[in-house]
C-alpha cells in the first residue's frame, strides 16, 4: 500500500513543477522523464533538439558510441543499430560510418529513437581508385548532405576523398562521380543556397551546381585576397603560427563565412580564429569581429552556426571547435575548446581520449 500511495503522489506532482524540472534535462534524460507516466509525459517540454552533441569516436569497432551533451555536461552511451564502424563523419545530424573494408553507410541522427540507414557505394566505386590501404578510415575526409534523406528524395551527397578530391553521389546511382576542378585539394565543402560550395588549398571559393548544365564541374567564383589570408593579430615575439584548417559556414542570417583556424607551434595548445564574411554577388570580403547572439561550431566533419537565446546553455559570440594534435612522441591531444571572439581567449572545455570528436548538428 505504501509503494502504491507513493507512486500516486509522484504522478500527482504540480504540472508547473514538472515543467520546470523537464526544462533542465538533456534530450536523453528528457526521454526517460516522459516515460515515467502520463502526467509527466503531458507536462514535459517538447523534445529538445537545439543543442549540439559531441560524438566521441574513440570506440572504433564497437556497436556503441559515447556522446558528450553540452546541456548536462555528461557523457551518454548510445547503441548503434546493426553497424560496427571504424570511422565516422557527420552532416546535418546524420552520420557517415566507414567499415574496415571500405563500406559506407549513413545513419540518421544517432540520438533519435528511430534508426534510418542508407547504404552508399563502396570505396572501389570511386573513379581512379585501385587499392585501398587496410584500415584506411580516413579515405573520406568530409561528407555533406544537400538535404535530409527522410524529407527530400532528391538529396545529394558530396565528399572530399582520397588526397582531397570532390566526389558526388545521387540516390539510385551505383558509383561515385568525380567533380572536375582546377585543383583537386580541398579544405572544406558545404551546401549553400542550392549549390555545393568548396574552398581549395589556394583559398579559392568554388561552386558546383549539381542541378545545372555542368553538374560535375566546380567553377571558381571568388579568390581570397592575399592580405586577408594572413593572420594579422599581434602575438608574442618569436612565436610561430601555422594555418591549421579553413572552414566554410553558413551564418544564421544566410551569409557565407570563411573561418581560418591557426595553431601556435609550441608545446601547449593555443589557437586563434579569424572570421570573414564573403559576398559572392559583390565579390567583397569583410572581417567579422562580433557574432553577437550567434556561435559557430567547427570540426573536421561538420560546421554550422546557431543562434543563442536565454534558453540555451551555449555562450554567444564564441567558436566551439574540436581539435586533434599528434605530438612527436605519437601521443595525441584531442577534445573540444571554446574560443571567445571578443578577446581571443580559449578555454579547453572537454578533454577527449584518442580520436577526433565530431559535432552532431541539432537540425535533424
Amino acid at each position: 500500500m505504501a509503494s502504491t500511495s507513493m507512486a500516486r503522489n509522484w504522478a500527482e506532482l504540480p504540472e508547473e513543477l514538472l515543467q520546470l524540472c523537464s526544462q533542465r534535462l538533456c534530450p536523453k534524460n528528457l526521454l526517460a522523464f516522459r516515460a515515467v507516466c502520463r502526467s509527466w509525459q503531458s507536462a514535459a517540454v517538447k523534445e529538445r533538439s537545439d543543442v549540439p552533441w559531441l560524438m566521441l569516436t574513440n570506440k572504433r569497432g564497437m556497436p556503441w558510441c559515447e556522446f558528450f551533451c553540452l546541456s548536462c555536461e555528461q557523457v551518454h552511451k548510445k547503441l548503434f543499430p546493426e553497424v560496427m564502424a571504424n570511422g565516422y563523419i557527420s552532416s546535418r545530424g546524420w552520420v557517415l560510418m566507414t567499415s574496415r573494408h571500405g563500406e559506407f553507410q549513413v545513419l540518421k541522427n544517432p540520438m533519435s529513437c528511430y534508426s534510418h540507414i542508407i547504404k552508399l557505394p563502396n570505396w572501389n566505386k570511386f573513379p581512379n581508385i585501385e587499392d585501398l590501404p587496410f584500415f584506411y578510415v580516413g579515405f573520406i575526409r568530409k561528407f555533406i548532405l544537400s538535404d535530409s534523406p527522410t524529407t527530400s528524395p532528391d538529396y545529394k551527397v558530396m565528399v572530399i576523398y582520397d588526397i582531397g578530391q570532390l566526389g558526388l553521389w545521387k540516390p539510385g546511382e551505383e558509383e561515385w562521380t568525380a567533380v572536375n576542378a582546377p585543383l583537386d585539394e580541398f579544405f572544406d565543402v558545404i551546401y549553400y543556397k542550392g549549390s555545393f560550395v568548396a574552398v581549395d588549398y589556394e583559398q579559392r571559393i568554388l561552386r558546383c551546381d549539381v542541378d545545372g548544365p555542368t553538374p560535375f564541374e566546380a567553377q571558381v567564383v571568388f579568390q581570397m585576397p592575399q592580405r586577408l589570408q594572413e593572420f594579422e593579430h599581434e602575438y608574442p615575439s618569436g612565436s610561430l603560427w601555422d594555418l591549421d584548417q579553413v572552414y566554410l559556414v553558413q551564418s544564421t542570417t544566410g551569409s557565407l563565412l570563411f573561418v581560418s583556424q591557426w595553431e601556435q607551434l609550441r608545446s601547449t595548445i593555443t589557437f586563434r580564429f579569424r572570421v570573414l564574411e564573403i559576398d559572392l554577388d559583390t565579390q567583397t570580403c569583410t572581417e567579422v569581429e562580433n557574432l553577437e547572439n550567434t556561435s559557430l561550431f567547427l570540426g573536421h566533419n561538420s560546421s554550422f552556426s546557431l543562434e543563442v537565446d536565454e534558453d540555451h546553455l551555449i555562450k554567444p559570440n564564441c567558436i566551439y571547435f574540436t581539435y586533434f594534435r599528434l605530438s612527436l612522441s605519437q601521443s595525441s591531444d584531442t577534445g573540444m575548446g571554446i574560443y571567445h571572439l571578443k578577446d581571443g581567449t580559449v578555454e579547453l572545455h572537454f578533454k577527449g581520449k584518442s580520436s577526433p570528436s565530431l559535432w552532431i548538428e541539432p537540425c535533424f
